[in-house]
Order: C-alpha cells, then sequence, then structure tokens
C-alpha cells in the first residue's frame, strides 16, 4: 500500500488557492483601471468651434457701398465685418483687425478697391482684386475724428470730413495726406461767426465739376 504524505497535499491546495485569488484580484485592478480610463462625460477638450457657414444679412450692418460698374455690393458692420456680395452664390467675408465699427464705404468704381472708414478714425484701403481681399494701406487720424468721406468718380482724392468741422484730403494711390485742409471758418459765409458742427455729408458741386 502506496503512503501519502497529508501535508504536502495541503500545501498544495493552499497554493493553488492563494494562485486563483492572486490572479482573481488582479483582474478585478485591470478591470477598475480600464473603468477609470473610460471617461463617460464630455470635456471642454473634446470640442473645438468654428464657423462653417455664414448665411443671411449681416448682423448690425453699419455701412454700404455699391459698385455700379463691378455690380459688387459690400456691407461693413458695428463689429468691424466686411461682407462683400457679388452674382449669386458669390461673397466674401473680411474682418479689421481692429474690431471697430465701420462709418463708412468708398468704392473706387471699377478699380477693384475699397476705402473703409472705421470709428477709431482709421482709414484702410482693400484690394480687391485677388481671390482673397486684402488690406493695402493703413491711415490714422490722431487730432480729429472722421465723420464722413467722399471720393468723387475717377478722382485720385479722397475728402474726409471730421467732428471739427475741417475736410482733409487724402491721395488714394500713396493713401497719404497731402497737407492741403479745408478749414470750416472758409467753407461757411463770413458773416456766419459760430462752428458749423461736424461735417455730415461731402458731395461734387452739379453746376461745378471743379468743386
Amino acid at each position: 500500500m502506496r503512503k501519502f504524505n497529508i501535508r504536502k497535499v495541503l500545501d498544495g491546495l493552499a497554493g493553488s488557492s492563494s494562485s486563483s485569488s492572486a490572479s482573481s484580484s488582479s483582474q478585478q485592478q485591470l478591470s477598475a483601471t480600464r473603468e477609470n480610463d473610460i471617461q463617460e462625460t464630455l470635456q471642454s477638450e473634446h470640442f473645438q468651434l468654428c464657423k462653417t457657414v455664414r448665411h443671411g444679412f449681416p448682423y448690425q450692418p453699419s455701412a454700404l457701398a455699391f459698385d455700379p460698374v463691378q455690380k459688387i455690393l459690400a456691407i461693413g458692420t458695428q463689429t468691424g465685418a466686411l461682407r462683400l456680395f457679388g452674382r449669386p452664390g458669390v461673397e466674401c467675408y473680411c474682418q479689421h483687425d481692429s474690431g471697430a465699427a465701420v462709418i463708412q464705404l468708398q468704392f473706387l468704381i471699377n478699380e477693384g478697391a475699397l476705402v473703409s472708414a472705421l470709428a477709431d478714425d482709421t482709414l484702410h484701403l482693400w484690394n480687391l482684386r485677388q481671390k482673397r481681399p486684402a488690406i493695402l494701406h493703413s491711415l490714422k487720424f490722431n487730432r480729429e475724428r472722421i465723420t464722413f468721406c467722399h471720393l468723387p468718380f475717377q478722382s485720385k482724392w479722397l475728402y474726409v470730413g471730421t467732428e471739427r468741422g475741417n475736410i482733409h484730403i487724402v491721395n488714394v494711390e500713396s493713401f497719404t495726406l497731402s497737407g492741403y485742409v479745408i478749414m470750416w471758418n472758409k467753407a461757411i459765409e463770413l458773416s456766419s461767426k459760430s462752428h458749423p458742427g461736424p461735417v455730415v455729408h461731402i458731395s461734387d458741386n452739379p453746376m461745378d465739376e471743379g468743386k
């Protein structure tokens, strides 16, 4: 009859039991780790907002201009945005870096250029003859506030009226001040001694092409 040691048998059973329990605990830890890795809630870094399409009339429009030859409509907004509309389905969006409101727009008729006047007293000359319109020149008024601009047809001189009632003349080709200023007291009747206020409008004299 074969003899066997009962202690060895019990030790073997205990060893197998401890190894199985260790394996079970490691599996539970792995499962818990996987559950911790899975984020069931959305975080802000999971999203990135961006505009994919613009539709409809621009929000808060503040200025409007039209080129009757090239059939381009330009609309400026109070947030410094610029929308250009051409043929149906053709449009372009631009943005002034300052974000200041656009107070006036002036086309250089049939020349593919546009002048924008902003509420921060800055003038910008846009080049529209390229795929993406861009600013060619900028001019900042430091001493007077811009209230109105006028560009006669096929003229290189831009007339800029200010809050003080004066009119400055800008060379559109170089986009610099000419140095010639029409002072408010020279543009009113001599009998009037009071200040007329800011320039609210400038236009050509239909009876005299030189005025």
